[in-house]
């Protein structure tokens, strides 16, 4: 496999309007790294430009050492696996994995031989003479995996290929992409506005809004220390608690409650005396027992965990518990918050030492 540079790469349409700003990205060989945002952020459009579908604005693609900035999509070698599958209908699941070496003019040992392994692979062999019709969502989406597989290109791009499965589906085919990616060592660039599937699978997770690019790192950086508000209410689930708080004399006052300040908080704090600052609490970090107390509004039983929804004050919050609770709509429970995260009211970006 091969690795990739993205570098200050942008879209600009006719009309003037820029879908992608200033991307940046060094992806190393056999990693695979997952675009996620919501709809519109320019994550489609920055995977369009890396398989040739979209032409670049700014900026220089480098596969393997080699600029092919300006070089045909053909001529990339780069496989894409689409989301609708683009499968032809007419054509058995073995020859739809072996058209594009057909295309290519192949040996048919050669041929016969690639597509059997990949078949093997994804465990599709006793479906080979089938039609696409006859198969599940899953089953062709497998066999679109497939035929990028048996061409052995140098960058594997997905684009949201999940999002036509269900829930379960979507579960056990995201197994197999993991799968897939640990035992070809595949270099893969990624696609999804699912976060689930970018914690999961990434090696790396480019965090995308409005075109620019809010955060790099492992699922872990993002979710424990996240870059700005964007980051922290996108990634996670149930997304971050957030409140608007006074910095006073070691205490963190809202108009709903007042906590007091670890003395390392106050240290990070201590430019922000007499100021608001944005608060953040992850649903987890919502402890029983404390000096808070939430207005239950529903409970939402996990198995393992409970969701308590309910409010302090006029604030909403989440709680996640790891007990099996049975809370009723306008119970009240105690809470303290052992982790918090505070983000610049101005900036948006995180307050950091």
């Amino acid at each position: 496999m091969s690795d990739l540079k993205l570098q200050h790469l942008e879209k600009i349409y006719d009309n003037n309007v820029q879908a992608v700003f200033d991307f940046n990205l060094d992806v190393h060989d056999g990693e695979l790294i997952v675009l996620v945002g919501p709809s519109g952020c320019g994550k489609s459009t920055t995977l369009r430009m890396v398989a040739g579908l979209e032409d670049i604005s700014n900026g220089r693609l480098i596969i393997d050492g080699r600029d092919v900035t300006q070089v045909p999509p053909k001529d990339r070698d780069i496989a894409m696996v689409f989301q609708n599958y683009a499968l032809y209908g007419h054509m058995t699941i073995y020859e739809n994995m072996a058209f594009s070496l057909m295309l290519r003019k192949e040996n048919k040992n050669e041929i016969h031989q690639k597509v059997m392994a990949a078949a093997e692979i994804l465990d599709l062999t006793s479906q080979l003479n089938k039609k696409p019709a006859q198969l599940s969502g899953g089953q062709r989406q497998r066999v679109a995996m497939g035929r990028a597989i048996v061409r052995t290109p140098k960058v594997f791009l997905f684009d949201e290929p999940l999002s036509n499965l269900d829930a379960k589906l979507r579960s056990s085919t995201r197994r197999e992409i993991l799968l897939l990616h640990k035992r070809l060592n595949a270099t893969m660039l990624y696609v999804t506005h699912d976060q689930t599937e970018a914690l999961t699978l990434a090696d790396r997770i480019v965090c995308m809004s409005m075109g620019h690019v809010q955060q790099i790192g492992t699922p872990l950086e993002l979710y424990d220390t996240p870059a700005n508000l964007f980051v922290a209410g996108f990634i996670g689930l149930p997304p971050m608690n957030l409140f608007d708080v006074e910095i006073r004399n070691g205490q963190a006052v809202c108009e709903d409650f007042t906590i007091q300040l670890t003395e390392k908080e106050r240290d990070l704090l201590a430019g922000y005396e007499g100021k608001i600052v944005t608060m953040g609490v992850r649903p987890e970090n919502a402890v029983p027992g404390g000096d808070i107390t939430v207005d239950v509004i529903s409970n939402e039983n996990l198995g393992q965990n409970t969701l308590v929804n309910g409010t302090v004050g006029k604030h909403k919050i989440t709680c996640k518990f790891r007990d099996w609770c049975s809370y009723k709509y306008g119970d009240k429970v105690s809470v303290s918050f052992n982790k918090k995260h505070f983000f610049d009211k101005e900036t948006t970006n995180a307050i950091r030492a």
